[in-house]
C-alpha cells in the first residue's frame, strides 16, 4: 500500500497515473522506488492548491497518497550506486527548456503586435512605434535571443536523441548518455538568462502602457521564472 504526500505534483490533477518516489519496506530494508499509481483510484486526493505567481495551468498541486494498492509491476527498484543509463532527467530538463524557448517566442510575437498597433512613439507622437529605432532594436534583440535559444535547444535535443537511438540499437551508449546530461545541464542556466533578459526587456518599447493589466505581458517573465525555479540551473553548473 501507498501512504504519503507528494507535494509540486506537476501536472497530476490532469494525469491518469502519476510517477512516485516511496520507500518499499521489504526483508526489514527500506528500498528506495518509483511507483506507478492510478489516480482513479479512491485513495488518490490531488490538490489545486498550487500558488506560485506564474505557470499557474501546470497543475502543480499536492497529491494525497492513502491506502492506494501498488501493482508489483509498476514498481520499479532505484539503485542509487548503478551507473546511469536512460535519457530520462535529461529528457525532464529539455521539457522545461523547450518551454522557456515557447515564452520567449510567445512573448515576441505579441510585443510585435503591439508595436505594430501603435501610432507614436513614446516621445515623438510624429514617429509610429513601427519606425522607432529604440522599439526595433528592442524587438531586434528579442528576436536574437529567440532563434538562439531555439538552435540550443534543438541542439541539445540531439545530443539526447543520439544517446537514445544508441540505446535501441544496442549499443554502449554510457559516454552519449553523459554528454547528453551535460549539454542540456549545461546550457540550462545560458537559455534561463537569455529567455528572463528577453521577457523582462519588452516593455521597453512602450513606456506605461506596455505594463497595462489587459496586456498580462508581464506573465511571459512570471512564467520564465517559475519554470526556471524547477531545477534551480545554479545547481546544474
Amino acid at each position: 500500500m501507498l501512504n504519503g504526500t507528494k507535494y509540486y505534483s506537476t501536472g497530476s490533477i490532469y494525469a491518469d497515473w502519476i510517477l512516485v518516489s516511496a520507500v518499499h519496506r521489504e526483508a526489514g530494508q527500506d528500498i528506495p522506488v518509483t511507483v506507478l499509481v492510478p489516480t482513479s483510484h479512491s485513495g488518490v486526493n490531488t490538490l489545486d492548491d498550487w500558488d506560485g505567481f506564474g505557470q499557474r495551468l501546470t497543475g502543480s498541486g499536492t497529491t494525497v497518497f492513502t491506502e492506494v494498492p501498488v501493482d508489483p509491476a509498476h514498481l520499479t527498484p532505484r539503485d542509487a550506486g548503478a551507473p546511469h543509463g536512460s535519457v530520462l532527467h535529461a529528457t525532464y530538463q529539455l521539457v522545461h527548456l523547450a518551454a522557456l524557448a515557447g515564452i520567449a517566442a510567445a512573448a515576441l510575437g505579441e510585443v510585435t503586435e503591439f508595436v505594430r498597433g501603435r501610432s507614436r512613439n513614446l516621445f515623438n507622437p510624429a514617429v509610429p512605434a513601427r519606425r522607432d529605432p529604440v522599439a526595433l532594436q528592442v524587438l531586434g534583440e528579442c528576436f536574437g535571443t529567440v532563434a538562439s535559444v531555439r538552435s540550443t535547444v534543438l541542439g541539445a535535443a540531439a545530443s539526447i536523441d543520439e544517446a537514445s537511438t544508441a540505446m535501441d540499437a544496442g549499443l554502449e551508449a554510457r559516454d552519449l548518455l553523459a554528454a547528453g546530461d551535460a549539454h542540456v545541464f549545461g546550457v540550462q542556466g545560458t537559455v534561463i538568462d537569455a529567455v528572463l533578459g528577453c521577457t523582462g526587456k519588452l516593455f521597453e518599447v512602450g513606456g506605461a502602457s506596455a505594463t497595462a493589466s489587459g496586456r498580462a505581458l508581464d506573465r511571459h517573465w512570471r512564467n520564465a521564472r517559475t519554470v526556471s525555479s524547477h531545477n534551480p540551473a545554479k545547481y546544474r553548473q
